[in-house]
């Protein structure tokens, strides 16, 4: 067998056969490289994301603390008043937040046809 048929025959096939397989590895590689960086993006969005909730959950917390307490106030309150009492207080604070924000609606107005 001659030199140039050696070749032919197994040396060119080889060669062409590695440079697929390099190919394929390369490829590979890169997808993967570039996977990598997607999901370290996506990882450290997530962890900003879960530090700011995390933040809001302990502000939130502290809130529903005091609200709990108020709650046990105003029950205590019910408990003491009376609960028709408690109820026509709060209707008579609502009225006159309604009373007062209604005078300042029409200052606006009057003060806005003056200029």
């Amino acid at each position: 067998m001659t030199a140039k048929t050696y070749k032919q025959r197994f040396v060119d096939p080889l060669i062409k056969k590695l440079k697929e397989v390099i190919r394929e590895v390369f490829y590979r590689y890169y997808k993967a490289l570039d996977s990598y960086h997607r999901l370290n993006n996506t990882n450290g969005r997530l962890y900003r994301e879960n530090e700011h909730l995390s933040i809001v959950n302990d502000k939130l917390k502290g809130e529903n603390e005091v609200l709990r307490s108020e709650l046990k106030d105003f029950r205590f309150l019910r408990k003491v008043l009376g609960s028709r009492q408690i109820d026509n207080l709060i209707a008579q604070a609502k009225d006159i937040e309604q009373q007062r924000k209604q005078t300042q609606r029409t200052r606006r107005r009057n003060t806005n046809y003056e200029r």
